[in-house]
């Protein structure tokens, strides 16, 4: 049998129970809250930034750094100082890939994509080429550095010296698989000004 229960032993009951509930909602936002806060130190933690020739470079959670110059923000694998140690001297500088076709010859999918990320907005359009019909895929158009921007990225010989320079309007960069987007980054500093 039920036992028998009146209205205040009810009510006492039901404060009771307000009451640990609501100590329990008390005791979770104040924990959520003190969680959140070292949490959000943890994050700063795991942020690097380096600042190089007054230009902030941040590398959260990602092996990416991301960087601004005139509100365009970028994202490269590696940072400046990284690359100090490759020579690149060039002529060209954003304004002239603007609103031009830029044009890849070789190279493997990493450095390719770190220059049409960083590039395609403002370039015309980025497509596959070729700068001789010897070496080309009957697909690929023939471009000539003359006329077109190209940037042509070789795998290194086995002896050979890793290096990147301009002839006229093409770039060439020749370095080892491992190295290409370092140089391909190299290159997008110098045009950007870095």
């Amino acid at each position: 049998m039920k036992r028998i229960v009146t209205q205040i032993q009810r009510d006492k009951k039901n404060r009771i129970n307000q009451f640990l509930v609501g100590i329990v909602l008390i005791a979770l936002l104040l924990f959520s809250t003190l969680g959140y806060a070292l949490g959000g130190r943890n994050e700063e933690e795991k942020l690097k930034k380096i600042e190089y020739n007054n230009i902030d470079f941040i590398q959260e959670n990602s092996e990416y750094w991301r960087f601004n110059i005139d509100n365009g923000n970028f994202l490269t694998k590696y940072n400046p100082q990284e690359t100090e140690d490759i020579t690149f001297l060039s002529d060209f500088d954003l304004n002239n890939y603007l609103n031009k076709p830029l044009y890849l010859v070789g190279g493997s999918q990493e450095p390719n994509s770190e220059i049409y990320r960083n590039l395609n907005v403002f370039v015309l359009r980025i497509q596959e080429a070729c700068i001789s019909k010897q070496n080309c895929n009957g697909e690929l158009p023939v471009k000539d550095c003359s006329i077109d921007n190209i940037i042509v990225i070789n795998e290194v010989e086995e002896d050979g010296l890793e290096n990147i320079y301009q002839q006229e309007n093409c770039v060439f960069i020749t370095a080892s698989l491992g190295n290409q987007t370092k140089y391909a980054d190299k290159f997008l500093f110098e045009i950007l000004g870095v």
